[in-house]
């Protein structure tokens, strides 16, 4: 049997987890006046993400456990911070926006390097393999 007998097995590790990440990036971000959420919106616009269906698409999981329908409420307020451009649906990044992301991105990097201490890449390759083919096996019951 792969797992234990404990009370700690993969779900609650992975809720534990989930919720440290939204407080210590929210914390870290918390300068750049971004949440977790906001911040994944970002990024993703950035790596040209251009739409708010992509981005729904993208962060599904994270829209249900929030009890959200959409991203346009972040990517409206974006746009008012003048971060993203709406020309017919089509998201763009501003100078201002991409600036923003830049700030971000050295502040979740660096989080990223405390919170990851001690972790080789390949294990984190494999963990997140490990993670994603649970998934596949469950989507797929």
């Amino acid at each position: 049997m792969l797992q234990q007998n404990t009370t700690k097995r993969l779900g609650y590790w992975l809720l534990h987890l989930h919720q440290l990440f939204d407080a210590a990036t929210g914390a870290a971000l918390a300068d750049e006046k971004l949440t977790r959420r906001q911040w994944q919106v970002l990024h993703a616009l950035s790596i040209d993400v251009d739409t708010v269906a992509g981005l729904d698409d993208a962060f599904a999981p994270f829209l249900a456990v929030d009890g959200d329908t959409s991203y346009r409420p972040i990517v409206d307020e974006f746009v008012e911070r003048g971060w993203v451009t709406d020309d017919g649906g089509t998201l763009t990044l501003t100078a201002a926006g991409t600036a923003a992301h830049e700030r971000a991105e050295t502040l979740v990097n660096a989080h990223a390097a405390t919170s990851l201490a001690g972790i080789s890449e390949s294990e984190f390759l494999a963990a997140n393999d490990v993670l994603a083919r649970i998934a596949r096996n469950i989507e797929n019951t």
